[in-house]
């Protein structure tokens, strides 16, 4: 892991048809922009763009004498003594952006970028503030509910800053949602060269999409890294927190292994238990009547031997999909029920492991690792953004726009491609609605499995589990011995089941109710001072980009926040209805005119009540900037010394 050239340091030694060799293996858009920034030669962008595709379509038609020209020049480059170079200017680093993307670069994006590319260091204002206030940093302390990816970034953040902190775990180990899932064919559906932190880029991973074990370890090497296993206490549960305003502590109740439950206090709380932590199972008849195997995806059982069995998987969402493949050579028959289709795509590298060749360029060329991460930012995060977004002149009722329309056309033209020949199963496969309106998925074999004799694609709706099988509602009746619940998370039961009490006794269960958060960002809520979320309402990002990233964004909002607490002498921030409410309505707009609100789209974004509570509204550079720095009017500081009457018979 990390970003082992930050220092400019000459590349791991290798001969030099070692090094022509390694990367002649890489890609070469990215050795492109290495050889400009390296060489300061700003023409070679003209000469070799027009010959380079679209990031993240990874083709390109330069001539052999061009490659060989390129890798000649970078080579020579890397033998260079880099340590007396100077620093690219942001203006020419601008230009490499626009001109590599074929289109023009905001000066919005230029802060967000000269960061996560290493060529500027993150401002880290709680250290700073710390600094300043020694001694109130020494008597602050803060709890983590969670050692998942949030838990980890936000005790590295609190490690760096010399806060005292304590991580609560229910599990046995860290990594949260990759600690749990561990059915067959789990792994991510991000590029891992994006799905990491920023600051601890891993340049190692075996394969471009990996696998759930090597996701988890990635998750307990930084735990290891940065000293943070010893401020974790693992298989406790957090029941209860409330808020003490005469102390203006939270006074946390946790169930330990033994059963019993300790109490501790903090002055300030972080969650970290997201999103997907709860197994969502569907409402059908007969459940419990089963009386063979069941189980869901989140909770796979590996003691049960599926060879030869008949079984049945509900769901064909993001588990479903990878379950499937993993399963079907191994099971007597796999009958899949499908509520609705997936759309279900190709994607560069998805089945490829990273050479050695290429590991090395990651690790020893310099620059290398961030431009990549650069074109996975765009061409799978931001780069997609304005097709989500519903024209409301567009006429088309299975997309949203023009450009939409386009996408849709070109996933079709892939569906039709895998499945044509079969038109009964195409008609199955084909999705109704528009593309980005579910989670867009990627083609693991999906197709190839549906094809297979003793895999059965079943779209007639479930009347109910039987003893001995599933009854659909034709009537027919599907013998199985096992039931797979393919079904996803109770995504919008955020915090559940935790009883969590703010200020004057407000529950925030009686707020959000049993599906229906809200908070402002996502991460603070009105009456429940010093109560931070990650992953919270609104935060999820449904059309590709990295959730680590926007976890990053958080974890920096919630340390400059307290590190204004510690600046204003307050012992507590309290965000305020109007800015949580302003917050929210403007969400809820700009959330309105997005695909997943589009008439006749279902999907696990909403609520009971059709409203998106997981989804971000927001460009990943919008949030960016929106968790930079809190604005001290969205939030009321409160002393102890100004408890109320009323707020004190609450204590």
């Amino acid at each position: 892991m990390g970003d082992m050239n930050r220092d400019g340091g000459l590349p791991g030694r290798r001969s030099r048809d070692e090094i022509k060799a390694a990367l002649r293996d890489a890609d070469i858009s990215i050795l492109l922009m290495v050889a400009v920034q390296l060489s300061g030669d700003i023409e070679l962008l003209d000469r070799y763009v027009p010959f380079l595709g679209k990031p993240g379509e990874f083709t390109h038609t330069l001539p052999p004498a061009m490659v060989e020209e390129l890798l000649e020049k970078l080579t020579a480059e890397l033998e260079k003594d880099r340590r007396k170079r100077e620093a690219t200017a942001p203006e020419k680093l601008r230009r490499m952006m626009s001109t590599f993307v074929g289109e023009d670069i905001s000066d919005l994006y230029m802060p967000l970028l000269m960061e996560d590319l290493g060529f500027k260091a993150p401002e880290q204002p709680l250290p700073a503030a710390v600094a300043a206030q020694p001694n109130r940093a020494a008597e602050f302390s803060v709890l983590v509910v969670g050692a998942g990816a949030s838990g980890v970034c936000a005790g590295i953040a609190l490690k760096k800053a010399g806060i005292f902190f304590e991580i609560v775990e229910r599990n046995d180990d860290i990594g949260g949602v990759w600690h749990e899932n561990t059915y067959p064919g789990c792994g991510v559906d991000s590029a891992n060269h994006l799905y990491c932190y920023s600051f601890e880029l891993n340049n190692n991973w075996s394969r471009y999409y990996v696998k759930q074990p090597e996701l988890r370890s990635y998750l307990r090497d930084c735990a290891e890294r940065y000293g943070l296993i010893g401020h974790v206490k693992f298989n406790q549960t957090v029941t209860a927190m409330r808020y003490d305003s005469k102390t203006a502590l939270w006074h946390v109740s946790i169930t330990q292994p033994d059963g019993s439950t300790r109490h501790v206090t903090a002055n300030a709380v972080i969650s970290a238990v997201g999103q997907l932590n709860r197994p969502a199972y569907p409402k059908l008849k007969g459940m419990e009547s089963f009386a063979g195997a069941a189980m869901h995806t989140a909770r796979w059982r590996h003691d049960l031997d599926l060879a030869g069995k008949s079984v049945a998987m509900i769901g064909t969402g993001a588990s479903g999909m990878q379950v499937g493949p993993a399963i079907a050579d191994t099971v007597g028959k796999l009958t899949i029920f499908q509520r609705s289709a997936p759309w279900v795509l190709p994607r560069h590298n998805y089945h490829n492991t990273v050479s050695e060749n290429v590991k090395w360029v990651l690790a020893n060329v310099p620059h290398y690792a961030r431009w990549y991460r650069f074109l996975l930012f765009w061409a799978y995060g931001d780069g997609v953004y304005p097709l989500l977004k519903i024209d409301r002149s567009w006429t088309g009722k299975t997309s949203i726009s023009a450009r939409n329309d386009e996408i849709r056309e070109a996933w079709t033209q892939y569906v039709k491609a895998e499945m044509g020949d079969l038109p009964e199963l195409y008609a199955k496969v084909l999705p109704d609605y528009p593309p980005y309106g579910k989670r867009s998925l990627r083609d693991n074999d999906w197709y190839q499995t549906l094809r297979r004799d003793n895999v059965e694609l079943v779209t007639t709706p479930i009347a109910e589990i039987v003893p001995d099988g599933v009854l659909d509602r034709d009537g027919r009746h599907h013998p199985v011995d096992v039931v797979v619940y393919a079904t996803g998370f109770e995504a919008s039961r955020m915090l559940y089941p935790i009883e969590v009490t703010g200020r004057n006794g407000v529950r925030l269960r009686d707020l959000w109710g049993d599906d229906d958060p809200r908070a402002y960002l996502g991460i603070t809520v009105p009456d429940f001072p010093n109560l931070f979320l990650t992953y919270g309402p609104n935060t999820n990002l449904a059309h590709g980009g990295s959730i680590i990233f926007q976890i990053e964004c958080q974890v920096n909002y919630i340390m400059a926040s307290l590190a204004l607490l510690f600046e204003s002498g307050a012992d507590a921030l309290d965000c305020t209805h109007e800015a949580h409410d302003d917050y929210n309505r403007l969400a809820e707009e700009t959330l309105a005119e997005m695909v997943w609100s589009f008439e006749g789209v279902t999907n696990w974004y909403k609520n009971a009540k059709g409203r998106v509570t997981t989804n971000s509204p927001w460009s990943m550079v919008d949030y960016w900037h929106m968790t930079r720095r809190p604005d001290p009017k969205a939030y009321t500081f409160i002393m102890r010394s100004d408890v109320s009457e009323a707020e004190q018979k609450f204590a």
